[in-house]
């Protein structure tokens, strides 16, 4: 049995039935969905990404803090200076006329990276250009060769004799030695840190290689400091080198009240975790809040 299959042609008026194209209604259903899924990845890839450069500064705070050890193993566990007045050196280099020589630094033979944007100094979450560089004269255009650091040095309990701005007040407290820190798995060594001199107002913040604690003290007594430098800027949470040699992420604490520009403020409200024997410094008086 043969069975033919006859061939069907269509013509030109029945294709225009195989052709339609959108309408209008459809078109703008397929943009709001694509919206809508867009509104939905946003928040997830900008989350990922932080996490990202979260991980990059939690590594990058981590060679920093080696070579801050290796340092102490060469000079009796001493932890390396914040500042030298006399030749206007730093723990990141030496201030010059024309910008900062990083090799000068007290770290730079445990340490050879130079400063630069996107470089070892630098916290990936604070790109170069969103900050007012620290030290620069105002009379020098800005550029990559005033980078100090974004992050910060806690000097003030590690090295206050050695510590700009802070020594005329503290200079009598002892230089610690690694052995000698008090609960070192909660001392920050260094952590993210910023400043912002004027909240609210047109001028800019600037990097802050200082940690400073949320007391000072002052006039023989810890008074609240006005001017925090602990920057949050990682969802919230700082990035921090601690004296037992880990690195970790910590949360801004949920009562802490923060600069208006931008998250910095501290670690609880207490000395805890900057300068462990605060509370030996002065008997009997109760910190002024």
């Amino acid at each position: 049995m043969i069975i033919r299959i006859s061939q069907v042609n269509l013509g030109c008026s029945d294709m225009k039935n195989y052709s339609k194209g959108f309408t209008l209604v459809e078109l703008l259903v397929v943009i709001s969905i694509l919206a809508l899924l867009l509104s939905i990845l946003m928040p997830a890839l900008g989350m990922a990404r932080e996490r990202a450069q979260s991980t990059i500064c939690i590594a990058n705070l981590r060679q920093i803090g080696f070579a801050v050890q290796l340092y102490a193993n060469d000079y009796s566990q001493f932890f390396p200076p914040a500042y030298e007045s006399s030749t206007d050196t730093h723990w990141w280099g030496q201030k010059t006329p024309t910008g900062i020589d990083h090799q000068k630094s007290f770290t730079w033979s445990y340490l050879t990276s130079t400063l630069k944007r996107n470089g070892l100094f630098e916290c990936p979450s604070q790109k170069l250009g969103t900050y007012k560089f620290q030290g620069k004269p105002d009379n020098m255009p800005d550029g990559p060769k005033w980078i100090t650091s974004t992050y910060g040095y806690n000097g003030y309990y590690l090295t206050p004799a050695k510590t700009s701005g802070w020594a005329t007040m503290i200079g009598n407290r002892p230089w610690q030695r690694s052995q000698t820190v008090i609960h070192p798995a909660q001392v920050f060594v260094f952590a993210d840190t910023m400043l912002d001199r004027d909240p609210g107002a047109g001028s800019a913040i600037e990097n802050c290689a200082l940690l400073d604690p949320p007391q000072l003290f002052m006039s023989g007594s810890w008074q609240k400091n006005d001017y925090p430098t602990t920057s949050f800027r990682h969802n919230l949470r700082t990035n921090g080198y601690f004296a037992d040699g880990h690195a970790q992420s910590t949360p801004l604490p949920a009562s802490s009240a923060y600069r208006a520009r931008q998250v910095i403020s501290s670690v609880g409200h207490d000395n805890d975790c900057y300068v462990p024997d605060w509370r030996s410094w002065v008997t009997g008086r109760r910190p002024r809040q």
